[in-house]
Order: C-alpha cells, then sequence, then structure tokens
C-alpha cells in the first residue's frame, strides 16, 4: 500500500540531457474564431437576428440570446424542442408574428422605463435642496 503513497520524484539520469526547448502555449486569438452570419431559415426554428455586432440570434419566444458560436442549426433545434416543445413544428407566419410582437413589446417596455428629463432634473433640486438643509427630516416642508 505504500507504493502507492509514496512518490518516488527522483528522475532517471542517464548523463544526457534534452537539448530542445519546451513548446511554446499558443495565445488565444480571437480573430481566428468563426463568424456566423444570421440565416433567414433560423426564423422558422423560433430565432430573430439581433442588432449587435456580430450578430446573435435571440428567441422570439422567450427571448433568450445565443451566442455566435451557437448559432447551428441543430443547437437552436435542442432550444426550441427542450424549453418550448409545445412549438415544435409550427408554421413559420406563426414564429413571424411572435417576433413582430416581441419586437413591439421591446419598444412599448423601453417608452416606459424611460424617465423625462425635467422630471429629472426636478428630483435632483428636490434631493439638493433637502440635503442643504440641516434637518434632514424637512423633506415634507419642501
Amino acid at each position: 500500500m505504500d507504493r502507492f503513497l509514496i512518490r518516488n520524484n527522483k528522475k532517471p539520469n542517464d548523463g544526457t540531457q534534452n537539448s530542445e526547448p519546451a513548446p511554446k502555449k499558443k495565445k488565444y486569438d480571437e480573430s481566428s474564431d468563426k463568424v456566423r452570419r444570421y440565416l433567414s431559415e433560423y426564423l422558422g426554428l423560433g430565432f430573430s437576428a439581433t442588432k449587435s455586432d456580430p450578430v446573435n440570434a435571440q428567441c422570439v419566444l422567450c427571448g433568450q440570446v445565443l451566442a455566435n458560436s451557437s448559432m447551428k442549426p441543430a443547437h437552436m433545434n435542442r432550444h426550441l424542442i427542450t424549453v418550448h416543445p409545445s412549438h415544435v413544428g409550427k408554421p413559420i407566419e406563426f414564429f413571424k408574428g411572435k417576433q413582430e410582437a416581441f419586437a413591439s413589446n421591446c419598444l412599448e417596455i423601453a417608452k416606459v422605463a424611460s424617465v423625462s428629463s425635467k422630471a429629472l432634473r426636478a428630483s435632483y433640486a428636490v434631493s439638493y435642496l433637502v440635503a442643504k438643509q440641516k434637518n434632514r427630516t424637512s423633506s415634507p416642508n419642501v
């Protein structure tokens, strides 16, 4: 049992040394990666193109964005089967409608979520006046 626990760190030294240098590790080069392009057939699998660079695929049903390296029909089909099994085999018109609805929802959310600049300035002005006063509890008086 001891022979498994004790390491023998001695290297055989026969008088010859290895004169070859150790191979250098290659650095990762991002530019050598293949950049995949979005194809219109991907909409039939439930994915539309994003507006980022490089273009990624975004699911029109749940909004999940796949990496550019995952823009393969097999990956998209696997997502559709595992996450949205009820939508497998739907026609492309169904996914076009979902894409339009998804885009309009994104625009509506952007409109609702944005704060007008005048309201933001007023909020900062009020908070500045409250901070200038010594009594911190006088904010209702401002």
